[in-house]
């Protein structure tokens, strides 16, 4: 089944909006997780641009959405920002080129672990129960509620641009790749023109030079 698309400014800041949710908030992280991105050099270790990325992006996300009542889990080692009702967990992840593409299903550009299946399977069961539930009872919404969504903030980076959607995956391939979608965010591109480097200046020890005045011979 085809994912249901948001791609309109209009509508994507309406269901963001019932997300408890700005689309400038999650530009940002994407924004400095690109930038911790570029920063490193060639002495860098290879994984490191990936990795301080994603890390940079996923503290973004927690510093603008925390002051709101958000919290942050790194349960299991799998770092995601909770909505204040406890019913929604963002999660970040790099995708193929598909992402921010409307006529085409992204994927995840790597196999995901053991706790993204985890959350995909609740989505699946949480859908599941929506679309076959008919006048179900308090308990059994309680119950199934218990368990929260989680949606992943995809971020891809083109030679012109990072495109980036926040989405609901709800299925998996064999390989561990996320390759299924309940909904699709998408969000402004960033075009990479406009992305500018601060450089932090030094705060390292100042050094003091004392001068001596030469006697007078």
């Amino acid at each position: 089944m085809p994912a249901l698309l948001y791609s309109l400014p209009d509508d994507v800041h309406a269901r963001l909006l019932t997300l408890n949710l700005e689309e400038a908030h999650l530009l940002d992280a994407v924004h400095q997780g690109y930038v911790a991105f570029i920063s490193c050099t060639e002495n860098h270790p290879p994984v490191t641009r990936g990795v301080w990325s994603w890390g940079e992006t996923v503290r973004a996300l927690r510093d603008r959405l925390l002051p709101q009542g958000w919290t942050r889990s790194d349960n299991k080692n799998y770092s995601t920002v909770i909505h204040p009702s406890g019913r929604l967990a963002i999660a970040v992840a790099t995708g193929d080129e598909g992402t921010g593409c409307p006529e085409v299903q992204p994927s995840t550009k790597s196999p995901k672990g053991s706790s993204t299946l985890d959350a995909v399977s609740i989505n699946q069961q949480l859908n599941l129960f929506m679309a076959e539930a008919s006048s179900p009872t308090l308990q059994q919404i309680e119950e199934q509620l218990d368990e929260k969504a989680t949606w992943i903030l995809l971020v891809h980076r083109s030679a012109a641009e990072v495109r980036c959607e926040l989405s609901l995956p709800s299925s998996m391939g064999p390989g561990g790749f996320i390759n299924g979608w309940q909904e699709r965010i998408l969000l402004r591109s960033i075009p990479l023109d406009d992305v500018v480097v601060e450089v932090e200046p030094s705060t390292g020890p100042e050094i003091h030079i004392d001068v001596l005045r030469r006697a007078a011979e």
